[in-house]
Order: structure tokens, then C-alpha cells, then sequence
């Protein structure tokens, strides 16, 4: 294993075709597993750099890599719930089951892929978490065959189902429908982690008891849907946007019948231009954020805001108007973009024009009131990191 080490750290920085290249001269090295630690430990470095510290860790396959939360949404996770015992009925790669482990006394990591659940288990001894119990089963015959009942049961389907993401609670596995009877039986907490793609509003209708969704970006990017499901409830759900930030962590909370009955006010542009994270976008949180942060929208349709001042604590990032621009190609060679309901899209607008990202300057482009295309050259507003409350 030696040699083989020795050649991944020195092949770290390689593409993949120029990796496949290089081994289809060494049919003594071990490929696929070659592969997968270089795969693995590039996309370490922003999505699990923790995991840096522990060099016998085992990267499973991309498709795992990829389908792991991420650490920080991991750690969020993980401190919202703490108890006993939990049950991971989707145990993947881990990393939901480790950071859990800190929180509950015992986890039961249930993982049916024999591969991924030997390299899993191998990686909780790396780890040294020794309060994880490994199960070689599916979801429903873990449950039917589990004696224990469970503080939490945390289960994250398979949005991937036929190479394609599963935008329907129904075409995800394991089948929540089939599934939640027996985790009532075991638990009267549920949580579900499904795809940032799917639609709020119609998952609530399908999911049962739900008591809080959280929708989780890291930097600004929708990660995940979680789904609190409590037995018994019959309470609104609260919907609470979550952005995590180089550990700090903005939260905006609201319900549905916020939204619905709140009334929207727009304005012309002021001086400046304010654009909501994207948990709030997604969420659908349109008129319960310009009401609570004293904002006018600039357009039904544009998802910006705008404002006479800086607003404290802003869950978004604020831009200061420095001029409005017609703009031609050659003006900017090095520019940050923003596209808002535009006829051209942020690529678009870089391709056509010839722009780069950079700089500190951003140029923002919407429709207004009135239907007109307007782009403003803008300043970023530095803000200091707002805590969850």
C-alpha cells in the first residue's frame, strides 16, 4: 500500500484522463481505488476538510462523494438534535452518522451496498467512533427486525434513482410512503433530507406531522431540504432558512400563512440593491422578507430589493450603487455578475460582453417596475456575520 500512497499524493494535482492514462501503463495498481482517493481527497478540500487529518480514511465511489452531505451542513445537522439513540437508515459514506455520533450516544448506521458499507465501517475505526453500529440491511428490514426504539430516525432517500435526480418524494428510495409506518412504530421523531430540487409545498402535502423544514445552503449554494417530522403534530410547519458562512450561520424564519397574507410593497431603485440568500429564494420567502427587513422589491418577477440604507444584519448581501451603465462590449474585462429576471443570463451576459469574474465591483441586471432592462455597477457591502438565534 506503500507504493500506492506514495503514487496518489504525487498524482494529486492530475486530471482524470490524464490518470486513466498514466495506470493503463501500471495493471499492477489497483485503479478504481486509486481513482477514488484522488477523486475523494480534491473534493475534501471544500467538502469535508476535516477529514485531512485522518490519512487512512477510504474514499468510496464518486457517486457517494457526491451524494454525502457536506461537513458544515453535517455539523448543522447534527446540532440541532441530541439524545440517546438515532438511527441512520441511509447510512452512504458517513459523514451524517459520524457527526451524529457526537451528539447521541449510539447510532445505528444501516447501509445495504456491501462495498460502501465495508469501507464505511472501516472508516468509523479510522475515526475512532466507537459509539456507531454498523448494519449490512435496507431500511425496512432494519426496522422490522430492530427490537429498539429510537430517539431519532434520520433517513436521506435516494435522489438519484435511474442516473437522473428524483424531483418526487415517490421516486426516491427508500419509499418514505411504505416507510414512515414503520419508523412511527420505532420513533416519534423523524428526520428526512431530501433534494434542494424538489417543491416545498408539495412535500408538505405528502409528508406527514411535519413540524419544521429547514433549507440548508453552504455559501450561499441550497444544499438540502430537511424535513422535521414530528408524530402527532398538527401545528404549521416553520420554515427556517439556513446559510452557513465560514462557520457562522444566518437564519430567517417565517410559515407559509406569512407569506399569503402579506402584502408586498415595490419602489424604484434606491441606493441600494439587496439580494436575499438563496435558502430565502428557494423557501419562497418573497414578501415576508421585505416586510421584516423594511425593504421595497424591485419587480414582481425580480427577485432583488432595494433600499435607502444599509440594513443591519441583512440575511442576503447588500450592494451600494455606484452608477447605472449601458453596457458595451470592452467596458469590463474583469467583473463580478448578477442576473435578475434579464432577458440574458449571468453566462450570457459574461460571454457576450467578454467578462471575467473578478475584482470587488459587481454588475447587477434586472427588470424594474416597469418592464425596462436596467444594469447598475454596484459595491459590495462587507457585512459582519449574523448568528442563529
Amino acid at each position: 500500500m506503500k507504493q500506492v500512497e506514495e503514487f496518489i499524493l504525487l498524482n494529486l494535482n492530475k486530471s482524470s484522463a490524464e490518470l486513466s492514462l498514466i495506470l493503463s501503463k501500471k495493471p499492477d495498481l489497483p485503479k478504481d481505488y486509486i481513482l477514488n482517493q484522488i477523486y475523494g481527497r480534491k473534493k475534501a478540500k471544500s467538502k469535508f476538510p476535516s477529514l485531512f487529518d485522518y490519512p487512512n480514511f477510504e474514499f468510496p465511489s464518486p457517486k457517494s462523494v457526491s451524494q454525502a452531505s457536506s461537513e458544515f451542513a453535517a455539523i448543522y445537522k447534527a446540532s440541532l438534535y441530541q439524545g440517546q439513540k438515532l438511527a441512520d437508515l441511509s447510512g452512504g459514506m458517513g459523514i451524517d452518522a459520524f457527526f451524529f455520533s457526537k451528539q447521541f450516544k449510539h447510532i445505528d448506521y444501516v447501509e445495504q451496498e456491501p462495498k460502501l458499507f465495508k469501507i464505511s465501517q472501516n472508516n468509523f475505526k479510522v475515526l475512532a467512533a466507537t459509539n456507531i453500529q454498523c448494519h449490512l440491511n435496507n431500511a425496512h428490514e432494519f426496522l422490522l427486525n430492530s427490537r429498539s426504539s429510537f430517539d431519532c430516525i434520520f433517513v436521506d432517500p435516494d435522489r438519484r434513482a435511474s442516473k437522473t435526480k428524483a424531483f418526487k418524494i415517490e421516486d426516491c428510495e427508500p419509499n418514505l410512503k411504505t416507510l414512515l409506518p414503520l419508523i412511527w412504530e420505532k420513533s416519534k421523531k423523524c428526520v428526512v433530507k431530501l433534494s434542494p430540487m424538489l417543491d416545498i409545498k408539495q412535500a408538505l402535502k405528502e409528508l406527514p406531522y411535519c413540524k419544521k423544514v429547514h433549507v440548508v445552503s453552504v455559501k450561499n449554494d441550497c444544499k438540502e431540504l430537511l424535513f422535521e417530522l414530528e408524530f402527532g403534530n398538527k401545528q404549521e410547519a416553520l420554515i427556517s432558512c439556513v446559510n452557513i458562512e465560514n462557520n457562522h450561520i444566518q437564519t430567517f424564519d417565517f410559515k407559509f400563512s406569512d407569506e399569503e397574507n402579506c402584502r408586498i410593497e415595490f419602489h424604484d431603485v434606491q441606493k441600494y440593491i439587496l439580494d436575499p440568500n438563496s435558502s430565502i429564494l428557494k423557501a419562497g420567502a418573497f414578501k415576508v422578507i421585505s416586510k421584516e427587513s423594511k425593504i421595497y422589491k424591485l419587480a414582481q418577477n425580480t427577485h432583488l430589493y432595494t433600499s435607502e440604507s444599509i440594513i443591519p444584519n441583512f440575511n442576503g448581501r447588500q450592494f451600494k450603487i455606484i452608477e447605472e451603465i449601458k453596457l458595451k462590449k470592452g467596458t469590463y474585462k474583469e467583473i463580478n455578475v448578477i442576473s435578475k429576471n434579464y432577458p440574458l443570463n449571468t453566462a450570457q451576459i459574461k460571454s457576450k460582453f467578454k467578462i471575467k469574474d473578478g475584482g470587488m465591483d459587481f454588475l447587477i441586471a434586472f427588470s424594474d417596475l416597469k418592464n425596462q432592462k436596467r444594469i447598475f455597477r454596484c459595491e459590495k457591502i462587507l457585512q459582519s456575520p449574523t448568528y442563529a438565534n
